[in-house]
């Protein structure tokens, strides 16, 4: 459990893990602000489980995370943020069809989309299960991973990995925000398959502060280094799914770089995609990203105003006077 002055939420995610079931873990939380408050709440539980790890400095969400990911010494291990839940039966679940299906490198669940105070999300939840696909995923094995993992059908989040499926020393830390889907395509390789626990066991937590809400720009930059790592040891039905995604990231990073007067990092960007074939949407961004910021800033602004506008979402004309 990465964790960093998440005292309004730390107490449920925490007490969700006493809840479980399945009775055998270890949980490591590890604290990048090295608080006084959250040693002492961790302390006062007074359950040999809960092991406290004090960063003697802030490490970043990235390391502090691959850092607890790799001092773990279980058969299987997982990932629990500080703002969301389980539900009692998840690590029950996701242990045995493991255990049932050797096979398997990882075992995943469904997510429940809940709000700061844990209210269920329904709109969000309508919209994340009809954009992924949720309710047709049935129970069971599935194989080849890196299509369903490119577009985030499974989430780290609701992911339970056996220790063994990869080198965790040999994880990058520059694929930023996006480490969660790097870890996924690495357990992913070689064709390992994975077992689908159809049932909803994680409550993500939606509120203006998490992660995945203020770092877009870097989150993307994280997933094209980890869909470049992925690309040369994919196979060769996974690999269309994987330069699809590599160009649909680095064309909405290269329109953001653009829209917030950064040129240059438009163009580095771009350079993953224009080393193949591209579209007339990349060679427009390509020219754009060589025109000075005050020009390409004021184009992407118009572009942006303008797409808003035909999609209802932005400022509307006053009406005319008759």
């Amino acid at each position: 459990m990465p964790t960093y002055l998440r005292q309004e939420y730390l107490p449920r995610a925490i007490g969700s893990l006493l809840q479980q079931e399945f009775k055998d873990f270890t949980a490591l939380i590890c604290d990048n602000a090295n608080s006084g408050t959250t040693r002492s709440f961790v302390e006062s539980l007074n359950d040999p489980r809960l092991v406290y790890v004090p960063r003697e400095e802030n490490l970043g969400l990235v390391r502090n995370s691959l850092e607890g990911f790799r001092a773990a010494q279980t058969e299987f291990v997982t990932k629990l943020d500080d703002d969301d839940e389980f539900e009692p039966t998840y690590l029950s679940r996701c242990v045995e069809a493991l255990r049932e299906h050797p096979e398997a490198a990882f075992a995943f669940t469904d997510m429940r989309w809940i709000g700061p105070k844990g209210e269920s999300l329904e709109a969000v939840q309508a919209q994340q299960d009809e954009s992924h696909g949720y309710s047709q995923l049935r129970e069971g094995v599935y194989r080849p991973l890196n299509t369903m993992l490119v577009h985030g059908v499974v989430a780290l989040n609701a992911t339970v990995l056996r220790t063994s499926a990869l080198d965790w020393n040999s994880l990058r830390e520059d694929t930023e925000t996006a480490f969660d889907l790097h870890i996924l395509l690495e357990a992913a390789r070689g064709g390992a398959a994975a077992w689908h626990v159809a049932e909803r066991l994680v409550r993500y937590r939606v509120h203006p502060t998490t992660d995945s809400a203020t770092n877009y720009a870097r989150q993307l930059r994280g997933r094209l280094v980890a869909l470049e790592d992925a690309l040369p040891d994919a196979a060769e039905f996974d690999r269309p799914a994987l330069q699809s995604a590599l160009q649909q990231a680095a064309t909405t990073l290269a329109r953001v770089e653009l829209i917030q007067g950064h040129p240059r990092g438009s163009r580095a960007a771009l350079k993953p995609v224009l080393r193949g074939s591209v579209n007339p949407a990349i060679m427009r961004l390509a020219v754009l990203g060589l025109l000075p910021a005050r020009v390409t800033q004021g184009v992407m602004e118009r572009r942006d105003a303008q797409w808003q506008k035909r999609h209802g979402m932005g400022p509307v004309d006053p009406p005319r006077p008759s």
